[in-house]
């Protein structure tokens, strides 16, 4: 039965960041792992995971959206699912996904994962996929967002680790924070 790890990121085209190289081991990671890589298709982060997934020899599904303008993937997918609109696009993403791996992104990125973070609650415990943000970035964002929310809210859902080495660890460790 395959296994199915979701990166969610931005599209930024920067090559040389710290973020898009870590992506990179990210997806070698997923694919040593057994992980079927989804993504959502396009550059920038999307790209990074695929190449990396693709390198190991890895499946890597590109999601992408008629809504966005263009249904052309990057290079480096060996499957590319074409939807009509962005709600379309998640869904398939989450789909019988059972890890989620956040990375630095804009609107389209933080649009993702609350609305992954409102399924995975509804979700029987035993059966929730996790969710790990990749940086310091993340860091601020959740405490805001703590800051926000009523008590009681589910932290379990998610994990923030400072890179890919300490994400490394973790998935091979089993050890999740929670």
């Amino acid at each position: 039965m395959k296994r199915y790890a979701a990166l969610f990121g931005g599209s930024g085209k920067d090559k040389t960041t710290l973020e898009y190289n870590d992506t990179v081991k990210i997806g070698r990671l997923l694919a040593d792992m057994g992980y079927v890589v989804k993504n959502g298709g396009y550059g920038g982060m999307m790209e990074a995971v695929s190449y990396g997934a693709l390198q190991q020899g890895g499946e890597v599904i590109g999601v992408t959206c008629k809504q966005v303008g263009t249904i052309e993937g990057n290079d480096f997918l060996t499957q590319t699912i074409v939807t009509e609109d962005l709600y379309d696009r998640l869904k398939v993403l989450i789909n019988n996904t059972e890890l989620f791996i956040v990375q630095k992104g804009g609107i389209g990125t933080l649009s993702e994962v609350f609305l992954v973070l409102d399924i995975l609650r509804k979700e029987p415990i035993a059966n929730r996929p996790m969710m790990f943000f990749v940086g310091d970035a993340w860091k601020k964002v959740i405490e805001v967002v703590k800051k926000q929310l009523l008590p009681g809210y589910e932290y379990e859902l998610f994990q923030i680790v400072d890179g890919f080495e300490e994400l490394k660890l973790v998935l091979n460790s089993n050890e999740i924070r929670i």
